[in-house]
């Protein structure tokens, strides 16, 4: 299982079964924040329920990445599982990518449910029956993911994980990759700030002097860590734009700190990171509304 103290935007989120917690993920989690990485990490051992709760739901939805330590119980709890599906959702449908990490555990073993996997996932069917298959499409797709397995000493091994951890990121988000010294020093320009921010864009002003491309200069150069969603190729981000600020008030490019809105009416207090307040929400102001039919 998997998360951190609170359901808020984070470069990576963390699943695994309580069984590596002291033993690896703890050091793992204390070795990407000491490089200015958000984790997102679960401190409950034990789960009511049969589904996995909003703050696991949050989590995944507001982390950019995920890297899933599999360990020889992982597949004995459910909540792992369902995790793992909506990991691999997000992973589908969005900007993402998935860091798989074996832990006492073969690669085999996952792919082809063997050992205890093919175990558990038997006697999951008694109460899980209409998910198990869904639980073995994911297991199938991650073992296809390019993972590494847990070798030599741990240290050695997690050092080299939150480095290949922070290339991949830059890669993956190269629009926000700041180097300045350091290669994670965008990364930790997070820190300076709690506040979460979404940059919600369209294709239509996406210009070099476009609304877009001005939203991003402010954000980048106030070293503001945002998450950028791009409403033309994924749809869906307009529904939730509509379901935060109503269907006549969406418009691009639109920049949410902690679920407000920050051209709107709302105030949103310790933005110190950014260089002129007034400015920026003058300049996102000029704003594209949504086309019926864009997709």
């Amino acid at each position: 299982m998997a998360m951190a103290s609170e359901a808020s935007f984070c470069h990576v989120f963390l699943s695994f079964k309580g069984e590596t917690r002291d033993k690896f993920t703890c050091f793992l989690y204390d070795a990407l924040r000491a490089e200015g990485f958000v984790a997102f990490m679960d401190k409950n051992d034990i789960r009511v329920g049969d589904g996995v709760d909003l703050t696991i739901r949050e989590g995944i939805r507001n982390s950019m990445s995920a890297i899933i330590i599999f360990s020889p119980n992982y597949a004995n709890s459910a909540w792992c599982l369902d995790e793992l599906v909506l990991i691999l959702e997000r992973n589908r449908n969005s900007k993402y990518f998935v860091m798989p990490i074996f832990y006492e555990v073969e690669i085999g073993d996952i792919k082809h449910q063997l050992g205890k996997y093919g175990q558990a996932l038997d006697k999951h069917r008694a109460r899980h029956n209409d998910k198990v298959d869904r639980w073995r499409e994911a297991l199938v797709e991650v073992g296809n993911i390019l993972g590494h397995r847990v070798e030599g000493p741990h240290n050695a091994f997690i050092r080299n994980t939150v480095k290949l951890f922070g290339e991949k990121l830059v890669t993956k988000f190269p629009e926000r990759a700041i180097s300045q010294g350091s290669s994670f020093s965008s990364w930790s320009s997070h820190k300076a700030t709690k506040n979460k921010v979404i940059l919600y864009t369209s294709s239509a002003n996406d210009g070099q002097y476009g609304a877009n491309s001005v939203a991003r200069m402010y954000l980048t150069g106030g070293k503001v860590a945002f998450e950028e969603r791009n409403c033309s190729k994924e749809p869906r981000y307009i529904r939730e734009l509509e379901e935060l600020l109503g269907n006549n008030r969406v418009r691009f490019p639109t920049v949410i700190v902690n679920g407000k809105d920050l051209c709107g009416e709302e105030e949103v207090e310790g933005l110190d990171n950014f260089m002129e307040k007034p400015t920026l929400i003058a300049m996102l102001n000029m704003y594209y509304t949504v086309q019926a039919g864009m997709s």
